[in-house]
């Protein structure tokens, strides 16, 4: 069964730093909001760095694949070079290289949840100044490496990063029992029916509001499903088959699922399809579908389908540019031994590529499918091909190479 867990650190007390008022505060008032909304939750506040490690180990330990894993940390942080790094309270710096030593790497934290669990979301309150900076210049050493605010951070399909603050920018303490930003997660976090991203736009405004738009939450979404932290009470939208083309009982009976795919798309405009989290052109935007993509339908909701790609990522979809219908059977042939020249078995192989919205690099592979709409590089497309399809790819690469083609 899946549960609800939830990790939050707050550091306030910094021993060779200036203090943090708030931070602890911010903690302890989300564990004790996550608990009222039935998070199990792993706390602490003023870590050192082993007592840090210790709690992520206890959390990661906690999480199992079906379970919403949540990360929320208010306290110092900074970025050196392209990382991001959580700062203990007895952390110290003589240069770059002796604070790195004494943080704890934001990625160690990412890591341990992508492991274990397959919805994340990681929110952090910790875009304040680098508070080493005063202490490094009275000793006469630059840090050109630590930036401000905090890096831009990418992760895996079933992630949802928020930042109290845009990449680059500095969020405020707050003058009250908590930062600006947490006073906005409180008061809308433990709404019920609140999808996450409909959340976050309420506490974006917010703190645009009470920062004089000096401040703004940014967030980093690859989430493929609806997220409720507080419980969904919101009737979702039950999906209909549309009616079959019009045929005999006889030819109803396939052996092989009809699938739908991508058609009609501009050849002037964006070349892709985007497969969205909703029924709404405002959804948020899952990946994008070149023209050809193939296409299970599973339902509808008015002028949008419910669809799910060979990879199995369901989402939405606008009917408009969605047709009907080809066959498993119907889909070019993979088996090597039915022969066709080296052009044939490469172009049988890259399409295969092509259909999981591979990036080509090489000019023939740019030149013959073209990168409009393609979003995945190699190690992805790998990562999302079916087994079925990657057998295929297998068999027409050991074809290519009994052929000695280049």
């Amino acid at each position: 069964m899946a549960e609800r867990v939830a990790l939050v650190i707050g550091n306030s007390d910094y021993v060779n730093v200036p203090t943090l008022p708030n931070a602890a505060n911010d903690a302890a008032d989300m564990a004790a909001r996550l608990t009222e909304m039935g998070f199990a939750v792993h706390s602490g506040e003023n870590l050192n760095q082993a007592q840090t490690l210790a709690l992520v180990e206890e959390f990661g330990k906690s999480l199992h694949p079906q379970d919403v894993a949540l990360f929320f940390y208010s306290g110092h942080g900074v970025q050196i070079g392209t990382e991001n790094y959580i700062i203990p309270v007895d952390a110290d710096a003589t240069d770059e290289p002796t604070l790195i030593t004494a943080s704890v790497k934001l990625q160690a934290f990412l890591r341990t949840m992508e492991l274990r669990a397959d919805r994340r979301i990681v929110i952090l309150d910790a875009c304040r100044n680098n508070p080493f900076t005063a202490k490094l210049a009275s000793r006469g050493i630059a840090d050109g490496g630590v930036s401000r605010g905090l890096a831009k951070v990418e992760a895996g399909v079933g992630s949802f990063i928020v930042f109290s603050t845009q990449p680059g920018n500095v969020a405020l303490d707050g003058t009250g029992r908590n930062s600006p930003f947490t006073t906005a997660l409180l008061r809308h976090i433990g709404v019920a029916g609140e999808d996450i991203h409909g959340m976050m736009l309420k506490v974006r405004a917010d703190v645009v509001a009470a920062t004089g738009e000096t401040q703004v939450p940014w967030e980093n979404s690859s989430l493929v499903d609806e997220v409720y932290l507080a419980g969904s009470n919101a009737a979702q939208p039950t999906p209909q088959l549309p009616p079959e083309p019009e045929t005999n009982t006889a030819q109803r009976v396939v052996a092989e699922p009809k699938y739908y795919f991508v058609d009609g798309l501009d050849p002037n405009g964006d070349g892709f399809l985007a497969l969205r989290a909703g029924i709404s052109g405002d959804a948020p935007r899952l990946l994008k579908m070149p023209e050809g993509t193939r296409l299970e339908l599973l339902g509808t909701a008015g002028v949008w389908y419910h669809v799910r790609l060979l990879d199995g990522q369901e989402g939405w979809a606008h009917s408009r540019w969605i047709a009907c219908c080809t066959t498993n059977a119907e889909q070019p042939a993979a088996n090597p031994a039915d022969g066709g020249s080296c052009d044939d078995l490469w172009t049988m192989r890259n399409a295969i590529w092509a259909q999981y919205g591979y990036c080509f690099t090489s000019a023939r592979g740019k030149s013959t499918f073209g990168n409009a709409g393609c979003s995945r590089n190699q190690a992805q497309v790998q990562a999302a091909m079916s087994p079925q399809d990657r057998a295929r790819v297998d068999r027409l690469r050991a074809a290519e190479a009994n052929q000695g083609c280049p």
